[in-house]
């Protein structure tokens, strides 16, 4: 399996189950501003996310690989770039898939508390998705008053698991040439139904579609 394969399978930190709808689903709180934050992933890898007027970076660096992975995720127009370093001068693009919503989740829930994430506090919402999976049960996110998602859970064969937790939240103006493709790249395009093929889910069981 290659490095950057084993970078997309610990990837999903947002969710990806699906489920009856709640009876009174609310939208999702987005972010409102600009922040950047660090967080933490199932594996014991890393990630570190920068978000400004709808766009974000993401850059993760796997416990299990030396390869780190750069995407720039568009969230209005539902696309995400990923880029490998140790190939500089290609991309690959594709429709964003549920669950490769990082830090800013999309859709609806419902308010089910309040919890404390990186000294911030966030209200616990119980997400709805579309990402199938047979063993994979609720997904609940702890969301920031201003729509940072900070923690997501998701259940597994019965027991909780955290999927993505930030460790630090720091808001204020972005560097906008962190959102820009740098000159040179040369970017795949990958229809919606092959996009499992370069994005698969992180949760067992899961499928990206």
């Amino acid at each position: 399996m290659s490095s950057a394969r084993s970078a997309f399978l610990v990837l999903a930190l947002a969710s990806g189950i699906a489920g009856q709808s709640p009876a009174h689903a609310d939208p999702l709180p987005m972010p409102t501003l600009d922040f950047a934050l660090k967080a933490k992933l199932r594996d014991g890898g890393t990630l570190d996310l920068a978000h400004s007027n709808g766009k974000m970076r993401m850059e993760m660096q796997p416990k299990a690989s030396p390869a780190m992975v750069v995407g720039l995720i568009d969230l209005k127009a539902g696309k995400i770039v990923v880029m490998v370093p140790s190939m500089p001068k290609m991309a690959v693009q594709t429709d964003l898939p549920p669950e490769y919503h990082f830090a800013a989740l999309t859709g609806s829930g419902t308010p089910m508390g309040r919890s404390t994430v990186a000294g911030e506090p966030c209200e616990i919402w119980k997400v709805e998705t579309s990402v199938t999976s047979a063993s994979a049960g609720p997904t609940t996110a702890c969301i920031t008053p201003d729509g940072i998602s900070l923690r997501t859970e998701v259940e597994i064969q019965g027991k909780q698991q955290l999927i993505y937790e930030a460790t630090s939240v720091t808001r204020g103006p972005q560097d906008p040439h962190l959102f820009v493709m740098p000159t040179g790249v040369q970017t795949i395009k990958i229809p919606k139904g092959a996009s499992a093929a370069a994005l698969p889910s992180l949760i067992p069981g899961g499928m990206v579609r």
